[in-house]
């Protein structure tokens, strides 16, 4: 009796660890598709933190040249004379050499 029992719990329990193993295979894909997208969210973040980062850097540098040029006695105009006038080289004078 105890033989009919165990041919028949033998199959039921090897349905069960077929089952088990197949719900953990799911989970463990569930569970990398969760850590992927994870990992985008956060390359994101970091990709606008470092943008905001940037930008709040530039402005301040900015403000610091502003405020550099203001301390030196420059005015906006002077500043826009300078950022106009083309950089001109001064000539060189030609030498003369003696022709023989």
């Amino acid at each position: 009796m105890h033989k009919h029992w165990k041919t028949r719990l033998a199959p039921a329990a090897l349905g069960l660890v077929l089952i088990t193993l197949a719900g953990c295979d799911a989970a463990e894909q569930s569970a990398q598709k969760l850590a992927e997208e994870a990992k985008k969210e956060a390359q994101a973040l970091i990709n606008d933190s470092v943008g905001e980062v940037v930008d709040e850097v530039n402005r301040q540098v900015d403000s610091l040249q502003d405020s550099t040029s203001r301390a030196l006695g420059k005015d906006d105009k002077e500043q826009e004379q300078d950022a106009e006038a083309p950089q001109v080289e001064p000539e060189k004078p030609i030498e003369q050499g003696v022709e023989t």
